[in-house]
Protein backbone atom coordinates (compact mmCIF):
# COMPACT_ATOMS: atom_id res chain seq x y z
CA UNK A 1 0.00 0.00 0.00
CA UNK A 2 1.30 3.49 -0.88
CA UNK A 3 2.08 6.05 1.80
CA UNK A 4 -0.95 8.05 2.97
CA UNK A 5 -1.50 11.67 2.01
CA UNK A 6 -1.25 14.40 4.67
CA UNK A 7 -3.08 17.70 4.27
CA UNK A 8 -4.08 20.55 6.62
CA UNK A 9 -7.74 20.51 7.65
CA UNK A 10 -7.36 23.90 9.34
CA UNK A 11 -4.66 25.81 11.25
CA UNK A 12 -5.06 23.48 14.25
CA UNK A 13 -5.53 20.09 12.61
CA UNK A 14 -4.13 17.90 9.86
CA UNK A 15 -5.59 14.78 8.27
CA UNK A 16 -3.75 11.62 7.26
CA UNK A 17 -5.76 9.77 4.60
CA UNK A 18 -5.17 6.34 3.03
CA UNK A 19 -7.83 6.36 0.32
CA UNK A 20 -11.54 6.60 -0.35
CA UNK A 21 -12.68 2.99 0.08
CA UNK A 22 -13.88 1.41 3.32
CA UNK A 23 -11.42 -1.39 3.91
CA UNK A 24 -10.42 -3.42 6.97
CA UNK A 25 -6.71 -3.17 6.16
CA UNK A 26 -6.97 0.63 5.98
CA UNK A 27 -8.87 0.63 9.25
CA UNK A 28 -6.02 -1.30 10.91
CA UNK A 29 -3.55 1.29 9.63
CA UNK A 30 -5.70 4.13 10.98
CA UNK A 31 -5.90 2.46 14.38
CA UNK A 32 -2.21 1.62 14.37
CA UNK A 33 -1.14 5.23 13.75
CA UNK A 34 -3.71 6.43 16.28
CA UNK A 35 -2.17 4.20 18.92
CA UNK A 36 1.38 5.26 18.05
CA UNK A 37 0.47 8.94 18.36
CA UNK A 38 -1.09 8.42 21.77
CA UNK A 39 2.03 6.55 22.89
CA UNK A 40 4.34 9.19 21.35
CA UNK A 41 2.57 12.57 21.67
CA UNK A 42 4.34 15.70 20.47
CA UNK A 43 4.43 19.15 22.03
CA UNK A 44 1.01 20.73 21.49
CA UNK A 45 -0.82 17.44 20.80
CA UNK A 46 -4.53 17.63 21.78
CA UNK A 47 -6.49 14.68 20.37
CA UNK A 48 -7.18 12.47 17.36
CA UNK A 49 -10.31 11.69 15.36
CA UNK A 50 -10.20 8.34 13.50
CA UNK A 51 -12.58 7.85 10.56
CA UNK A 52 -13.12 5.16 7.92
CA UNK A 53 -10.00 5.86 5.87
CA UNK A 54 -8.34 8.73 7.73
CA UNK A 55 -6.94 9.98 11.01
CA UNK A 56 -7.21 13.67 11.89
CA UNK A 57 -4.79 15.07 14.46
CA UNK A 58 -5.70 18.19 16.45
CA UNK A 59 -2.97 20.29 18.02
CA UNK A 60 -2.18 23.74 19.48
CA UNK A 61 0.17 25.56 17.06
CA UNK A 62 0.90 28.27 19.65
CA UNK A 63 2.67 25.63 21.77
CA UNK A 64 5.02 24.63 18.94
CA UNK A 65 8.05 26.87 18.61
CA UNK A 66 10.61 25.32 16.29
CA UNK A 67 12.43 28.22 14.62
CA UNK A 68 12.03 28.12 10.85
CA UNK A 69 9.73 25.08 10.90
CA UNK A 70 6.01 25.91 10.89
CA UNK A 71 3.69 24.11 13.35
CA UNK A 72 2.14 22.12 10.49
CA UNK A 73 5.56 21.04 9.20
CA UNK A 74 6.60 20.02 12.70
CA UNK A 75 3.51 17.83 13.24
CA UNK A 76 3.73 16.41 9.71
CA UNK A 77 7.35 15.37 10.29
CA UNK A 78 6.49 13.78 13.63
CA UNK A 79 3.73 11.70 12.03
CA UNK A 80 5.90 10.61 9.09
CA UNK A 81 8.47 9.33 11.56
CA UNK A 82 5.79 7.02 12.96
CA UNK A 83 4.81 5.45 9.63
CA UNK A 84 5.51 1.76 9.45
CA UNK A 85 3.91 -1.55 8.73
CA UNK A 86 0.31 -1.94 9.85
CA UNK A 87 -0.25 -4.41 12.69
CA UNK A 88 -1.30 -7.96 12.00
CA UNK A 89 -5.00 -8.57 11.43
CA UNK A 90 -5.70 -10.04 14.87
CA UNK A 91 -3.51 -7.74 16.98
CA UNK A 92 -6.50 -5.92 18.48
CA UNK A 93 -8.41 -7.58 21.34
CA UNK A 94 -12.09 -7.99 20.46
CA UNK A 95 -14.68 -6.29 22.66
CA UNK A 96 -18.06 -7.63 21.55
CA UNK A 97 -21.06 -5.62 22.77
CA UNK A 98 -24.51 -7.18 22.63
CA UNK A 99 -27.28 -4.75 21.65
CA UNK A 100 -30.94 -5.79 22.12
CA UNK A 101 -33.22 -4.58 19.31
CA UNK A 102 -36.98 -4.69 18.91
CA UNK A 103 -37.89 -5.07 15.24
CA UNK A 104 -41.66 -4.79 15.74
CA UNK A 105 -43.58 -2.49 13.40
CA UNK A 106 -43.91 0.59 15.64
CA UNK A 107 -40.12 0.64 16.09
CA UNK A 108 -39.27 -0.22 12.46
CA UNK A 109 -40.97 2.21 10.04
CA UNK A 110 -38.66 1.30 7.13
CA UNK A 111 -38.33 -2.44 7.63
CA UNK A 112 -40.91 -3.27 4.97
CA UNK A 113 -39.30 -0.88 2.47
CA UNK A 114 -35.87 -2.48 2.98
CA UNK A 115 -37.43 -5.93 2.59
CA UNK A 116 -39.34 -5.03 -0.57
CA UNK A 117 -36.36 -3.36 -2.25
CA UNK A 118 -34.26 -6.46 -1.59
CA UNK A 119 -36.95 -8.93 -2.62
CA UNK A 120 -37.04 -10.33 0.91
CA UNK A 121 -39.53 -10.83 3.69
CA UNK A 122 -39.26 -8.69 6.84
CA UNK A 123 -38.20 -11.81 8.76
CA UNK A 124 -35.35 -12.40 6.30
CA UNK A 125 -34.12 -8.80 6.71
CA UNK A 126 -34.10 -9.22 10.49
CA UNK A 127 -32.30 -12.56 10.27
CA UNK A 128 -29.61 -11.13 7.99
CA UNK A 129 -29.16 -8.06 10.19
CA UNK A 130 -28.70 -10.31 13.22
CA UNK A 131 -26.35 -12.88 11.70
CA UNK A 132 -23.24 -10.66 11.49
CA UNK A 133 -20.88 -9.23 14.08
CA UNK A 134 -20.22 -5.62 13.06
CA UNK A 135 -17.04 -3.57 13.42
CA UNK A 136 -17.31 0.01 14.71
CA UNK A 137 -15.25 1.88 12.12
CA UNK A 138 -15.74 5.40 13.50
CA UNK A 139 -17.88 7.69 15.67
CA UNK A 140 -19.47 10.90 14.46
CA UNK A 141 -22.62 12.88 13.63
CA UNK A 142 -23.88 12.73 17.25
CA UNK A 143 -22.16 11.85 20.54
CA UNK A 144 -22.02 8.07 20.68
CA UNK A 145 -23.19 7.49 17.07
CA UNK A 146 -21.24 4.44 15.85
CA UNK A 147 -20.77 3.81 12.13
CA UNK A 148 -20.69 0.03 11.76
CA UNK A 149 -20.17 -2.26 8.83
CA UNK A 150 -20.83 -4.01 6.79
CA UNK A 151 -24.37 -5.33 6.42
CA UNK A 152 -25.23 -8.17 4.05
CA UNK A 153 -25.46 -6.96 0.43
CA UNK A 154 -29.09 -8.07 0.24
CA UNK A 155 -30.22 -5.62 2.96
CA UNK A 156 -28.01 -2.67 2.00
CA UNK A 157 -30.26 0.35 1.39
CA UNK A 158 -29.63 3.96 0.33
CA UNK A 159 -30.37 6.90 2.62
CA UNK A 160 -33.76 8.54 2.33
CA UNK A 161 -33.97 11.29 -0.33
CA UNK A 162 -35.47 13.59 2.32
CA UNK A 163 -34.34 13.00 5.92
CA UNK A 164 -36.93 12.60 8.67
CA UNK A 165 -37.35 15.67 10.88
CA UNK A 166 -37.06 13.41 13.95
CA UNK A 167 -35.59 9.97 14.46
CA UNK A 168 -36.20 8.52 17.92
CA UNK A 169 -33.36 7.81 20.34
CA UNK A 170 -32.16 4.21 20.02
CA UNK A 171 -33.35 3.80 16.43
CA UNK A 172 -31.30 1.22 14.49
CA UNK A 173 -30.83 2.08 10.84
CA UNK A 174 -29.15 1.12 7.59
CA UNK A 175 -27.47 3.52 5.15
CA UNK A 176 -25.73 1.88 2.22
CA UNK A 177 -23.77 -1.02 3.72
CA UNK A 178 -23.52 0.69 7.10
CA UNK A 179 -25.65 0.11 10.16
CA UNK A 180 -25.86 2.40 13.14
CA UNK A 181 -27.84 3.49 16.21
CA UNK A 182 -29.11 7.01 16.88
CA UNK A 183 -27.98 7.81 20.45
CA UNK A 184 -30.18 10.94 20.70
CA UNK A 185 -33.39 12.20 19.06
CA UNK A 186 -32.27 13.81 15.82
CA UNK A 187 -33.13 14.47 12.19
CA UNK A 188 -31.80 11.64 10.05
CA UNK A 189 -31.96 9.92 6.70
CA UNK A 190 -31.10 6.30 7.55
CA UNK A 191 -33.63 3.51 6.94
CA UNK A 192 -34.95 2.60 10.40
CA UNK A 193 -35.49 -1.15 10.93
CA UNK A 194 -35.67 -1.39 14.74
CA UNK A 195 -34.93 0.27 18.06
CA UNK A 196 -32.83 -0.54 21.11
CA UNK A 197 -33.84 0.41 24.66
CA UNK A 198 -30.21 0.87 25.67
CA UNK A 199 -28.82 4.35 26.27
CA UNK A 200 -25.70 4.84 24.13
CA UNK A 201 -24.80 8.28 25.50
CA UNK A 202 -25.54 8.73 29.22
CA UNK A 203 -24.16 11.82 30.93
CA UNK A 204 -25.16 10.47 34.35
CA UNK A 205 -22.41 7.85 34.07
CA UNK A 206 -18.71 8.45 34.66
CA UNK A 207 -18.11 6.90 31.23
CA UNK A 208 -21.03 8.17 29.09
CA UNK A 209 -20.24 6.08 25.98
CA UNK A 210 -21.49 2.52 25.56
CA UNK A 211 -19.68 1.91 22.25
CA UNK A 212 -16.24 3.01 21.01
CA UNK A 213 -14.31 2.91 17.75
CA UNK A 214 -12.81 -0.55 17.30
CA UNK A 215 -15.53 -2.37 19.26
CA UNK A 216 -17.54 -5.24 17.79
CA UNK A 217 -21.33 -5.16 17.98
CA UNK A 218 -23.80 -8.03 17.75
CA UNK A 219 -27.54 -7.36 17.68
CA UNK A 220 -30.08 -9.67 19.30
CA UNK A 221 -33.85 -9.54 18.80
CA UNK A 222 -36.20 -8.81 21.73
CA UNK A 223 -39.96 -8.45 22.14
CA UNK A 224 -41.80 -5.21 22.78
CA UNK A 225 -42.36 -6.31 26.39
CA UNK A 226 -38.63 -6.83 26.91
CA UNK A 227 -37.96 -3.44 25.26
CA UNK A 228 -40.29 -1.65 27.70
CA UNK A 229 -38.80 -3.45 30.71
CA UNK A 230 -35.20 -2.57 29.79
CA UNK A 231 -36.19 1.00 28.89
CA UNK A 232 -37.85 1.53 32.26
CA UNK A 233 -34.76 0.23 34.04
CA UNK A 234 -32.56 2.59 31.97
CA UNK A 235 -34.67 5.64 32.83
CA UNK A 236 -34.56 5.34 36.61
CA UNK A 237 -33.28 8.66 37.93
CA UNK A 238 -31.27 9.43 41.05
CA UNK A 239 -33.12 11.81 43.37
CA UNK A 240 -31.12 14.93 44.25
CA UNK A 241 -31.68 17.07 47.32
CA UNK A 242 -32.58 20.69 46.55
CA UNK A 243 -29.91 23.33 47.16
CA UNK A 244 -30.60 25.53 50.17
CA UNK A 245 -28.03 28.24 49.48
CA UNK A 246 -28.99 31.65 48.14
CA UNK A 247 -27.97 32.12 44.50
CA UNK A 248 -25.43 34.77 43.45
CA UNK A 249 -27.72 36.03 40.67
CA UNK A 250 -30.98 35.10 38.96
CA UNK A 251 -32.17 35.23 35.36
CA UNK A 252 -35.13 37.61 35.02
CA UNK A 253 -35.39 37.27 31.22
CA UNK A 254 -33.38 34.59 29.39
CA UNK A 255 -33.17 36.43 26.07
CA UNK A 256 -33.51 34.92 22.62
CA UNK A 257 -30.78 32.32 23.17
CA UNK A 258 -28.31 32.50 26.05
CA UNK A 259 -25.93 29.70 27.07
CA UNK A 260 -22.83 29.10 29.17
CA UNK A 261 -19.68 28.77 27.05
CA UNK A 262 -15.96 28.41 27.66
CA UNK A 263 -13.16 27.64 25.16
CA UNK A 264 -14.70 24.31 24.18
CA UNK A 265 -14.82 20.62 24.95
CA UNK A 266 -11.47 18.99 24.12
CA UNK A 267 -10.70 15.29 24.03
CA UNK A 268 -14.03 13.83 22.88
CA UNK A 269 -14.16 14.39 19.12
CA UNK A 270 -13.45 10.69 18.56
CA UNK A 271 -16.78 9.93 20.27
CA UNK A 272 -18.80 12.30 18.09
CA UNK A 273 -18.97 15.08 20.71
CA UNK A 274 -18.84 18.59 19.16
CA UNK A 275 -16.17 21.07 20.23
CA UNK A 276 -18.70 23.81 21.14
CA UNK A 277 -17.30 26.81 23.07
CA UNK A 278 -17.62 30.55 22.52
CA UNK A 279 -18.35 31.46 18.89
CA UNK A 280 -16.47 34.78 19.22
CA UNK A 281 -13.47 33.46 21.12
CA UNK A 282 -11.51 36.74 21.43
CA UNK A 283 -14.59 38.48 22.88
CA UNK A 284 -15.05 35.63 25.38
CA UNK A 285 -11.39 35.68 26.41
CA UNK A 286 -11.28 39.47 26.69
CA UNK A 287 -14.37 39.50 28.93
CA UNK A 288 -12.63 37.00 31.22
CA UNK A 289 -9.38 38.97 31.26
CA UNK A 290 -11.24 42.15 32.24
CA UNK A 291 -13.07 40.31 35.02
CA UNK A 292 -9.83 38.82 36.40
CA UNK A 293 -10.52 35.24 35.24
CA UNK A 294 -8.61 32.60 33.29
CA UNK A 295 -9.23 32.19 29.55
CA UNK A 296 -11.40 29.14 30.11
CA UNK A 297 -13.78 30.50 32.76
CA UNK A 298 -17.41 30.16 31.70
CA UNK A 299 -19.12 33.25 30.31
CA UNK A 300 -22.69 33.74 29.17
CA UNK A 301 -23.01 33.96 25.38
CA UNK A 302 -26.18 35.93 24.62
CA UNK A 303 -27.46 35.89 21.03
CA UNK A 304 -29.75 38.69 19.84
CA UNK A 305 -30.08 40.32 23.27
CA UNK A 306 -33.10 40.26 25.57
CA UNK A 307 -31.17 38.90 28.58
CA UNK A 308 -31.77 40.40 32.05
CA UNK A 309 -29.90 39.27 35.19
CA UNK A 310 -30.41 40.50 38.76
CA UNK A 311 -27.45 40.23 41.09
CA UNK A 312 -27.98 39.00 44.65
CA UNK A 313 -24.59 40.16 45.87
CA UNK A 314 -21.77 42.49 44.86
CA UNK A 315 -19.83 41.36 41.82
CA UNK A 316 -17.42 42.51 39.12
CA UNK A 317 -18.58 41.99 35.55
CA UNK A 318 -17.32 42.70 32.03
CA UNK A 319 -19.39 42.81 28.83
CA UNK A 320 -17.83 42.35 25.37
CA UNK A 321 -18.91 41.46 21.85
CA UNK A 322 -21.79 43.32 20.26
CA UNK A 323 -25.06 44.60 21.71
CA UNK A 324 -25.66 47.30 24.31
CA UNK A 325 -25.48 46.73 28.07
CA UNK A 326 -27.46 48.57 30.72
CA UNK A 327 -27.30 48.48 34.53
CA UNK A 328 -30.47 49.68 36.23
CA UNK A 329 -31.54 51.25 32.93
CA UNK A 330 -28.33 53.24 32.44
CA UNK A 331 -26.14 52.33 29.49
CA UNK A 332 -22.68 51.16 30.53
CA UNK A 333 -19.40 51.06 28.65
CA UNK A 334 -18.51 47.65 27.25
CA UNK A 335 -14.95 46.30 27.26
CA UNK A 336 -14.28 47.55 30.81
CA UNK A 337 -14.62 45.92 34.24
CA UNK A 338 -17.58 47.20 36.25
CA UNK A 339 -18.65 46.70 39.85
CA UNK A 340 -22.31 45.91 40.47
CA UNK A 341 -24.19 45.88 43.77
CA UNK A 342 -26.81 43.64 45.33
CA UNK A 343 -30.15 43.89 43.45
CA UNK A 344 -28.56 45.64 40.44
CA UNK A 345 -30.11 44.61 37.13
CA UNK A 346 -27.96 43.93 34.03
CA UNK A 347 -29.78 44.05 30.69
CA UNK A 348 -28.41 43.17 27.23
CA UNK A 349 -30.15 44.75 24.24
CA UNK A 350 -29.65 43.86 20.59
CA UNK A 351 -28.39 46.92 18.69
CA UNK A 352 -27.96 45.61 15.15
CA UNK A 353 -24.14 45.68 15.19
CA UNK A 354 -23.80 41.91 15.60
CA UNK A 355 -25.61 39.09 17.32
CA UNK A 356 -23.43 37.84 20.19
CA UNK A 357 -22.65 39.46 23.55
CA UNK A 358 -20.42 37.94 26.25
CA UNK A 359 -20.89 38.49 29.98
CA UNK A 360 -18.13 37.53 32.39
CA UNK A 361 -18.30 37.70 36.17
CA UNK A 362 -15.27 37.65 38.44
CA UNK A 363 -14.73 34.00 39.37
CA UNK A 364 -16.57 32.77 36.27
CA UNK A 365 -20.05 31.26 36.16
CA UNK A 366 -20.18 27.98 38.10
CA UNK A 367 -22.00 25.99 35.43
CA UNK A 368 -22.00 22.20 35.50
CA UNK A 369 -18.77 20.71 34.19
CA UNK A 370 -19.56 18.00 31.61
CA UNK A 371 -16.65 16.18 29.96
CA UNK A 372 -14.12 18.83 31.04
CA UNK A 373 -16.15 21.79 29.81
CA UNK A 374 -19.00 24.04 30.91
CA UNK A 375 -20.05 24.74 27.31
CA UNK A 376 -23.65 23.96 26.43
CA UNK A 377 -24.38 22.06 23.20
CA UNK A 378 -28.11 21.55 22.91
CA UNK A 379 -27.97 19.38 19.77
CA UNK A 380 -25.79 16.92 21.68
CA UNK A 381 -27.99 16.96 24.78
CA UNK A 382 -25.27 18.71 26.80
CA UNK A 383 -26.44 21.60 28.97
CA UNK A 384 -29.42 23.86 28.30
CA UNK A 385 -30.20 27.42 27.31
CA UNK A 386 -30.82 29.78 30.24
CA UNK A 387 -34.43 29.96 31.42
CA UNK A 388 -36.48 32.47 33.39
CA UNK A 389 -35.79 32.42 37.15
CA UNK A 390 -32.71 30.21 36.71
CA UNK A 391 -30.30 30.65 39.59
CA UNK A 392 -26.70 31.57 38.74
CA UNK A 393 -23.62 30.87 40.82
CA UNK A 394 -20.13 32.35 40.66
CA UNK A 395 -16.79 30.60 41.07
CA UNK A 396 -13.73 31.71 43.03
CA UNK A 397 -11.67 34.59 41.69
CA UNK A 398 -8.16 33.59 40.58
CA UNK A 399 -6.62 37.01 39.95
CA UNK A 400 -6.15 39.72 42.59
CA UNK A 401 -6.18 42.46 39.95
CA UNK A 402 -8.56 43.62 37.24
CA UNK A 403 -7.56 44.80 33.78
CA UNK A 404 -8.44 47.76 31.65
CA UNK A 405 -7.94 47.87 27.93
CA UNK A 406 -4.68 49.31 26.67
CA UNK A 407 -4.95 52.09 24.10
CA UNK A 408 -3.50 49.85 21.38
CA UNK A 409 -6.18 47.13 21.73
CA UNK A 410 -8.51 47.20 18.73
CA UNK A 411 -12.17 46.43 19.28
CA UNK A 412 -13.70 44.84 16.15
CA UNK A 413 -16.29 46.85 14.23
CA UNK A 414 -19.02 44.72 12.68
CA UNK A 415 -20.71 45.69 9.44
CA UNK A 416 -23.43 44.14 7.28
CA UNK A 417 -21.02 43.39 4.39
CA UNK A 418 -17.67 41.73 5.09
CA UNK A 419 -14.84 39.88 3.42
CA UNK A 420 -14.04 36.48 4.91
CA UNK A 421 -10.66 34.92 4.16
CA UNK A 422 -10.62 31.25 3.23
CA UNK A 423 -8.16 28.51 2.26
CA UNK A 424 -8.81 25.99 -0.49
CA UNK A 425 -10.29 22.74 0.81
CA UNK A 426 -9.23 19.21 -0.02
CA UNK A 427 -12.29 18.71 -2.27
CA UNK A 428 -12.23 22.05 -4.07
CA UNK A 429 -11.06 20.15 -7.16
CA UNK A 430 -14.52 18.56 -7.28
CA UNK A 431 -16.03 21.93 -8.17
CA UNK A 432 -16.55 23.06 -11.76
CA UNK A 433 -13.93 25.72 -12.67
CA UNK A 434 -16.71 28.26 -13.26
CA UNK A 435 -18.07 27.59 -9.76
CA UNK A 436 -14.62 28.12 -8.23
CA UNK A 437 -14.52 31.54 -9.88
CA UNK A 438 -18.09 32.15 -8.74
CA UNK A 439 -17.11 31.30 -5.15
CA UNK A 440 -14.85 34.35 -5.05
CA UNK A 441 -16.84 36.64 -7.36
CA UNK A 442 -20.38 36.55 -5.97
CA UNK A 443 -21.76 37.81 -2.65
CA UNK A 444 -23.44 35.34 -0.28
CA UNK A 445 -26.25 36.13 2.15
CA UNK A 446 -26.52 34.60 5.61
CA UNK A 447 -29.73 32.57 5.84
CA UNK A 448 -32.04 32.67 8.85
CA UNK A 449 -31.37 28.91 9.19
CA UNK A 450 -27.93 29.75 10.58
CA UNK A 451 -27.13 28.81 14.17
CA UNK A 452 -24.28 27.60 16.37
CA UNK A 453 -24.01 24.45 14.23
CA UNK A 454 -23.47 26.22 10.93
CA UNK A 455 -23.93 29.32 8.78
CA UNK A 456 -26.17 28.55 5.80
CA UNK A 457 -25.30 30.79 2.85
CA UNK A 458 -27.58 31.80 0.00
CA UNK A 459 -26.20 32.59 -3.44
CA UNK A 460 -26.21 31.44 -7.04
CA UNK A 461 -25.88 27.63 -6.88
CA UNK A 462 -22.39 26.18 -7.32
CA UNK A 463 -21.72 22.95 -9.22
CA UNK A 464 -19.61 19.85 -8.74
CA UNK A 465 -17.83 18.05 -11.56
CA UNK A 466 -18.01 14.80 -9.59
CA UNK A 467 -21.04 13.60 -7.66
CA UNK A 468 -19.62 10.36 -6.27
CA UNK A 469 -20.44 10.10 -2.56
CA UNK A 470 -17.52 10.75 -0.22
CA UNK A 471 -16.44 8.54 2.64
CA UNK A 472 -17.10 10.49 5.85
CA UNK A 473 -14.06 12.09 7.42
CA UNK A 474 -13.29 14.87 9.91
CA UNK A 475 -14.73 18.35 9.68
CA UNK A 476 -14.32 21.23 12.09
CA UNK A 477 -15.49 24.77 12.73
CA UNK A 478 -14.82 26.87 9.65
CA UNK A 479 -15.13 23.94 7.21
CA UNK A 480 -17.16 25.02 4.15
CA UNK A 481 -19.25 22.20 2.69
CA UNK A 482 -21.01 22.28 -0.68
CA UNK A 483 -24.44 20.62 -0.48
CA UNK A 484 -26.09 18.64 -3.32
CA UNK A 485 -28.35 21.66 -3.88
CA UNK A 486 -25.35 23.83 -4.73
CA UNK A 487 -25.42 25.94 -1.55
CA UNK A 488 -22.67 26.42 1.02
CA UNK A 489 -22.69 25.66 4.75
CA UNK A 490 -19.91 27.01 6.96
CA UNK A 491 -19.69 24.69 9.94
CA UNK A 492 -19.43 26.38 13.33
CA UNK A 493 -18.73 25.41 16.94
CA UNK A 494 -21.57 22.92 17.50
CA UNK A 495 -21.07 21.14 14.17
CA UNK A 496 -20.84 17.38 13.76
CA UNK A 497 -17.35 15.92 14.02
CA UNK A 498 -17.42 14.09 10.66
CA UNK A 499 -19.15 14.75 7.36
CA UNK A 500 -19.57 13.48 3.82
CA UNK A 501 -20.27 16.64 1.81
CA UNK A 502 -17.30 18.00 -0.20
CA UNK A 503 -15.08 20.28 1.92
CA UNK A 504 -14.43 22.91 -0.71
CA UNK A 505 -12.81 25.50 1.57
CA UNK A 506 -11.94 26.43 5.15
CA UNK A 507 -12.54 29.80 6.82
CA UNK A 508 -9.34 31.01 8.46
CA UNK A 509 -9.52 30.92 12.25
CA UNK A 510 -8.77 34.65 12.52
CA UNK A 511 -12.04 35.45 10.71
CA UNK A 512 -14.34 33.01 12.54
CA UNK A 513 -15.19 35.62 15.23
CA UNK A 514 -16.30 38.02 12.51
CA UNK A 515 -18.44 35.34 10.89
CA UNK A 516 -19.91 34.46 14.31
CA UNK A 517 -21.24 38.01 14.69
CA UNK A 518 -23.00 38.20 11.30
CA UNK A 519 -26.79 38.45 11.32
CA UNK A 520 -29.29 36.75 9.00
CA UNK A 521 -29.51 38.93 5.89
CA UNK A 522 -25.91 40.14 6.14
CA UNK A 523 -23.73 39.61 3.07
CA UNK A 524 -20.18 38.37 2.75
CA UNK A 525 -17.59 37.70 0.09
CA UNK A 526 -14.74 35.23 0.17
CA UNK A 527 -11.06 36.07 -0.36
CA UNK A 528 -8.48 33.33 -0.90
CA UNK A 529 -5.23 33.15 1.08
CA UNK A 530 -2.63 30.41 1.51
CA UNK A 531 -2.45 27.99 4.41
CA UNK A 532 0.87 29.53 5.47
CA UNK A 533 -0.75 32.97 5.70
CA UNK A 534 -3.68 31.54 7.65
CA UNK A 535 -1.33 29.80 10.08
CA UNK A 536 0.51 33.10 10.72
CA UNK A 537 -2.81 34.90 11.29
CA UNK A 538 -3.84 32.21 13.78
CA UNK A 539 -0.58 32.56 15.73
CA UNK A 540 -1.00 36.34 15.79
CA UNK A 541 -4.59 35.97 17.04
CA UNK A 542 -3.40 33.70 19.87
CA UNK A 543 -0.63 36.13 20.74
CA UNK A 544 -3.17 38.94 20.98
CA UNK A 545 -5.42 36.84 23.22
CA UNK A 546 -2.47 35.93 25.46
CA UNK A 547 -1.66 39.65 25.73
CA UNK A 548 -5.04 40.21 27.41
CA UNK A 549 -3.80 38.08 30.30
CA UNK A 550 -0.16 39.25 30.37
Amino acid sequence: MTQPKIYPLCETALTVIWGDTIDKDIRRRVQHLNGLLKQNPFTGFIETLPAYTSLTVFYAPEMIRMGNVSPFQFVEAHIKNLFGEAPAGNSEPENIISIPVCYEAEFAPDLELVATSGGLSKEEVIERHLRKIYTVYMMGFLPGFAYMGEVDDTIAAPRKPTPRALVEEGSVGIAGKQTGIYPLPSPGGWQIIGRTPLCLFDLQKSDPFLIRTGDKVQFNAITKEAFVKIKNEQEQKVERKPEEQVADAVVIKPGVFSTFQDRGRLGFLAYGVPLSGAMDLPAHCLANALAGNTKNAATIECAMGGLSIQFKKQAVIAVTGTGDAFVNGQKIRSYQPLGVSKNDMLEIRYNGDGIRTYIAVRGGFAATDIMNSKSACLRAGIGTALIKEEELWFGEAVSPTLKRLQDNVTIPVHTAAVHIRIMEGIEMNRMEPESVQQLYAQPFTLSNRSDRMGCHLLGEPLSLNETRELVSTAVTKGTIQLTPGGQLIVLMNDCQTTGGYPRVAQVVAADLPLLAQLRPGDTLRFTNISFGEAEELYLMQQKNIDAFFG
